[in-house]
This record gives structure tokens, C-alpha cells and sequence, in this order.
């Protein structure tokens, strides 16, 4: 088809070296100046682009669309603008801002997440404009700010602003498989209970360090128990003890100590149902232990896990036609970590899968990087699911 040909590397290396350039880490949310590159870039290719201010007046989104004659079907690309921090910058043996190329890699702080498929959407949306080919069905690119800290971007797009589709891909890493499921989150906190004393007599005290070593002792047996029942993409539910705090001083017992607990959910589970079951460990070990008291708080909102069918339509066609671009057909697959699909297929009810250019591993990574025939092979895919659906 002649349209791929208007993928070229080099191309994509100036645009994805541009992205990679401009810093957007989060926090502290510095989403502002890319998304303005965005609109100007795309409003230069004569898409209809936007900022959107909303969820957060100082860090826009941005959003640009390509009209069919008939507006109908619509289909929704996703990529978010913003990315983790660079972590110890001594730990970097190159630039983190650099897009510097080696040996068919691009290196940078977002290179695979999520900058390489925020360029492949880019470039594939505007191939298809310039082919000529003409669509019946409306196209929209979402730019969304707050992923990584979970914040509400791209559900404000869909729900309060109404760029919403029939289908959708989010560009998140994936090596180029096609992910149609996703754990749900929740974090919690259990604060355990103690008594403080002077540590030279802590038999006049409680102390709720130890009380908290007999409770992780416990999340073993319940996370051997959650691991059991297996979903077929996604493997067993997990719950980490991920952090803990107590103390204030050397020689002072500790009147509490705070568990922090990240617990990655199966479809079939609801987050109130896990809160209970972490409740219920508590309770049994009060019953045996009447000096042990813990509470329960949230941290954030959690969301549950997300799923559609393997042979959905939408990922049937992307798979095929990762297939005619790399001659693989891709697995059946899921994500043991959480995306924004998740607000298309909870929230909006719009069937949504994971795909895009980069290996998941190089994500958050000192020496980021991404395979640029990935990027290059992800923009044509792109391409013909676009024609396939809209055209």
C-alpha cells in the first residue's frame, strides 16, 4: 500500500528526538510545553488541534481530529504527554533529554514510555491525511496529562469532554503485542497500633514495629492464597508490602507503624471486597493477639481491572495487521500493571486495547530507550487499522 511509504525513519527520529527533548516529567506536572508542540504540530499538518485545560488549568491536554464525510465510526488514539522523573541523574550515562540514536535505539527519559507511540500515532494520522485516502469515520488523537500518577486525563477527555469513539488504542508499550486486559490497583495503608515508651524499657510499651513484622508474616500466606486462582492473560492477583514507617526518634518505642500495601486485582475482584480482605486479616490476628490493632486507609482512589474479549473486533484487526507489517501474528495478552485502557473500557464502555512500539522493561529505566523499527512498525499498523476502520 503506497500510504506506508509515508512512514520514513527519518522522520520519525526528528519528531520522536523533538518529543524526547522537551521535558514532562511527573511530577511535578511539566506537561505544558509539550502539549503546546503537540497542537502547533499537528494544527501544521491541518488537523483540527486544541489544548483542553481541563482536569488542571496549568497543565493542558491536547486533543486533534481528522473529519470523515460521515463522521461515523470514530476511532480513539491515546498516548500520555507525561513521564516518571530521571530518578539519580549520575545513574544516566547519557543525556535524559537528548534523543541521542545508538545502534537503532533512541535514548531518553520517555523514549519508550510513552514518547515512541505517542510519534507513531502522530506520524500514521498524518500519512493518512496526506495520502488522500478518503474516510467516512472520524479520527482523534488524545494527548493526556497525569498518567503516571494516575490522575484523571484521560477519563476528563472521554467523560467531561466527549472525545470518546468506538474503539480505542492506547500506545502504551507493548512490544508491539495486543493487550486486552489489565490488573486493577489499590493501594492501602494500615496503620498498626502501638504504645510508646523509652526504648531502654520497651517491656513498658508496645511496639507495633514487631506487631507489623507478624502482619507481613501473614500477607505471605494471604498473597500465596490470592496467586492460586490464575486468569488466563494476566496470572494470579499479587499483594507487596511496599513500604513502612514508624518511629520519630532512636530511643523512643514507636506509637504506630504504617504498612503500605500495593494490591494488583483480577477482573472478577472488586476493591471493596479486597479492603474486606485485608480487614479480615486484621480481625483474625486482634483475636489472637488483643494488644494488636490496625485500621485500614485508602491511598487514592484505586480502579478495578479491565478487560474485553481476546477476539474483540478492534484487536483482531490490529493483530492482523501487525501481522502484513511484521509478518508475526501477535499472542493473546495482558498487562499485570495499569493503563489508562482502563478508563475507556470502565468508564466509557468503549472497547479499548494496549498497543504500541518499546519493550515494557525499558520503561522507568535509567538509559531509557526504544527499538526505532518498532516506532517505524507501529505507525504503519497504525495506518491500516486506520483505513480498515474508517476508510
Amino acid at each position: 500500500m503506497e500510504v506506508l511509504s509515508q512512514i520514513r525513519e527519518e522522520e520519525v527520529i526528528s519528531l520522536l528526538r523533538k518529543l524526547v527533548q522537551i521535558p514532562s516529567r511527573n511530577p511535578p506536572g511539566e506537561e505544558r510545553e509539550i502539549a503546546e508542540y503537540v497542537v502547533e504540530k499537528m494544527m501544521s499538518w491541518g488537523f483540527d488541534a486544541r489544548l483542553v485545560p481541563e482536569p488542571f488549568p496549568n497543565r493542558p491536554q491536547a486533543v486533534a481530529t481528522l473529519k470523515g464525510s460521515e463522521g461515523q465510526p470514530t476511532l480513539v488514539l491515546n498516548g500520555h504527554l507525561d513521564t516518571v522523573p530521571l530518578g539519580a541523574r549520575e545513574r544516566w550515562s547519557c543525556d535524559p533529554f537528548s534523543g541521542d540514536v545508538k545502534a537503532g535505539r533512541l535514548y531518553g527519559r520517555g523514549a519508550c514510555d510513552m514518547k515512541g507511540g505517542i510519534a507513531a500515532m502522530m506520524l500514521a494520522a498524518k500519512a493518512v491525511r496526506e495520502s488522500g485516502v478518503g474516510l467516512r469515520g472520524d479520527l482523534i488523537l488524545q494527548f493526556a496529562v497525569g498518567e503516571e500518577k494516575g490522575e484523571p486525563g484521560t477519563k476528563t477527555l472521554l467523560i467531561d469532554k466527549g472525545y470518546r469513539g468506538d474503539w480505542g488504542i492506547v500506545l502504551e508499550p507493548t512490544s508491539l503485542q495486543v493487550i486486552t486486559a489489565e490488573k486493577g490497583l489499590l493501594w492501602l495503608d494500615v496503620e498498626i497500633q502501638g504504645k510508646p515508651a523509652h526504648a531502654s524499657t520497651p517491656e513498658l510499651g508496645i511496639n507495633p514495629i514487631e506487631k507489623a513484622a507478624r502482619f507481613i508474616t501473614c500477607l505471605r500466606e494471604y498473597g500465596a492464597k490470592i496467586g492460586e486462582k490464575k486468569h488466563p492473560l494476566l496470572g494470579g492477583a499479587v499483594c507487596t508490602a511496599t513500604m513502612i514507617e514508624a518511629g520519630i526518634k532512636e530511643n523512643v518505642v514507636p506509637g504506630s507503624c504504617t504498612v503500605t500495601l500495593d494490591r494488583r486485582l483480577l477482573p472478577h475482584e472488586t476493591l471493596d471486597d479486597v479492603e474486606k480482605e485485608i480487614q479480615e486479616i486484621l480481625s483474625d490476628m486482634n483475636t489472637r493477639d488483643p494488644d494488636f490493632e490496625g485500621k485500614i486507609r485508602r491511598r487514592g482512589e484505586g480502579f478495578a481491572a479491565a478487560e474485553i474479549p481476546i477476539n474483540s473486533f478492534i484487536a483482531q484487526i490490529v493483530k492482523e495487521n501487525v501481522k502484513r507489517i511484521t509478518g508475526k501474528m501477535p499472542e493473546p495478552s495482558g498487562a499485570a500493571y495499569g493503563t489508562d485502557a482502563r478508563n475507556f473500557i470502565n468508564d466509557a464502555q468503549i472497547p479499548a486495547i494496549i498497543f504500541g512500539p518499546g519493550d515494557a522493561a525499558d520503561a522507568h529505566t535509567y538509559d531509557e530507550s526504544i527499538e526505532i523499527r518498532q516506532v517505524v512498525e507501529c505507525a504503519k499498523t497504525l495506518v491500516l487499522t486506520i483505513i480498515n476502520l474508517l476508510a
